[in-house]
């Protein structure tokens, strides 16, 4: 049977890199990762925030450090009042590691991380047998290790989850600059471009993020 999982655990790795800080100091999330040569490495699509850019500095040392990483790039980096946000591309080595454990051993679907504050938390949905049997390898490789089975549908993403017209009321709100800070247009300009009333697209729009934080939080 496929099932979600949320491992949360600490461990040599990214926990040494974020444990003295704040998850509004210093946050990875690693959001793609696709493995190859029987397991041994990985291809990664990652996040790095952090808010002091002395910080962020110190980090990509760190990394560049690290002998398991054979390759680092960053693909985009965005700096502004509250920090630097950067997008990297990585290929590393996985074998004995804790990706590598469930890439070979498990019948993954999907696998998602997240590093604030020391602890990693690691989102997967797989195939519930095999993830259970390599549980006992990873847990002799981290310190603190707790698992939870996770209740909601492992399945589906939060774009099948919201209709045609929540997704194109959502895009048009982003790409205007609705959410901005100051706004770039009101409810009153998105309501016009569309041709629906003000009440229509504020309906709309508290539906559609209602779906998104029930997702963000629960996943």
């Amino acid at each position: 049977m496929i099932k979600s999982y949320t491992i949360t655990l600490t461990h040599d790795d990214w926990t040494l890199y974020t444990e003295k800080f704040s998850e509004d100091e210093l946050y990875v999330k690693v959001i793609k990762r696709l493995p190859y040569m029987n397991d041994t490495l990985e291809n990664i699509i990652g996040i790095i925030y952090a808010r002091d850019k002395d910080v962020y500095k110190k980090v990509l040392k760190m990394i560049s450090k690290n002998k398991m990483i054979l390759r680092f790039d960053l693909v985009n980096e965005y700096k502004n009042k509250n920090g630097i946000k950067a997008v990297y591309a990585s290929v590393e080595r996985i074998d004995g590691r804790i990706a590598g454990m469930l890439f070979k051993d498990c019948l993954v679907y999907e696998m998602k991380e997240s590093i604030m504050s020391g602890i990693e938390k690691w989102n997967i949905v797989a195939e519930s047998s095999s993830f259970m049997k390599v549980l006992p390898k990873i847990r002799e490789l981290t310190y603190e290790f707790k698992v939870v089975e996770n209740t909601y549908d492992p399945i589906l993403s939060i774009q099948n989850e919201l209709t045609h017209k929540e997704m194109e009321i959502l895009k048009l709100a982003v790409n205007k600059g609705f959410f901005d800070t100051p706004k770039r247009v009101g409810l009153e300009e998105l309501a016009e471009e569309l041709g629906v009333s003000k009440s229509a697209i504020m309906q709309i729009l508290r539906k559609a993020m209602a779906k998104i934080a029930k997702k963000t939080v629960f996943d």
